[in-house]
């Protein structure tokens, strides 16, 4: 004789239930840690390489490559500190606020970039691996370097197209290279051409319209936003 044992019709209804009840419980944790891990940030003073910040109420007075809360001071003067942050670099007046969750980088996060006090809208990025100062340069109409910061940064530019251009100091010789990769604060770009000229000139990566004309770029007033398309 053959037994069939019924299965209440409630039980995969209870099932459901006690599943999104688990699936919702994750999130809710993962908002908690998330919260945990938020910090509020405020530059309190500045000085030639030093800077008083606030991390969650808490003050230090930290040196230009010191650490504190997970914040490091890259550079200070009277007028800006420039503080890493989840990985990126920006620049920040006294008395600015940062609030940050410390999550993953979002590809659409806006990098600001404030104007220095020669009015220049410089910022410390990368080509390849090297690290480099740019100068954001919008009637330029692509990135241009010197041959110094080239081969620093492991690109053999004489294999580029030779050319000639003109600068404030005369002609000089130019070579027209394309740049495997170039970082600027979250802001990854591959591919991206650039002019290669002997000397020393330009002293700071002129980040030209090769970079910008890929990216969302809007002036507002000291103030520079950029962001990657997608």
């Amino acid at each position: 004789m053959i037994i069939l044992k019924l299965v209440p019709k409630t039980k995969p209804v209870f099932l459901i239930h006690l599943l999104c009840l688990l699936f919702l419980l994750s999130l809710a944790s993962t908002a908690l840690a998330e919260q945990k891990t938020a910090q509020k940030i405020k530059v309190m003073a500045l000085f030639t390489d030093k800077a008083m910040i606030s991390v969650d109420g808490s003050q230090k007075l930290i040196s230009k490559g010191q650490t504190f809360n997970g914040i490091k001071l890259i550079s200070a003067d009277s007028d800006f500190a420039v503080l890493e942050v989840q990985g990126a670099r920006l620049r920040y007046p006294l008395g600015s606020e940062i609030n940050t969750s410390f999550k993953k980088q979002d590809p659409g996060k806006t990098l600001v970039i404030w104007k220095d006090r020669d009015n220049m809208f410089r910022y410390q990025g990368k080509i390849n691996n090297a690290s480099v100062h740019f100068l954001i340069d919008t009637g330029a109409t692509s990135i241009a370097l010197n041959s110094r910061t080239a081969r620093q940064a492991g690109i053999n530019y004489k294999k580029g197209n030779q050319k000639v251009v003109q600068t404030a100091s005369g002609l000089v010789k130019a070579y027209q290279v394309s740049l495997n990769k170039v970082t600027i604060g979250h802001i990854h770009l591959y591919n991206v051409n650039a002019m290669v000229l002997e000397g020393s000139f330009p002293t700071y990566v002129l980040l030209g319209q090769s970079f910008l004309s890929r990216i969302h770029m809007i002036r507002d007033g000291d103030k520079m936003n950029l962001r990657k398309k997608f």
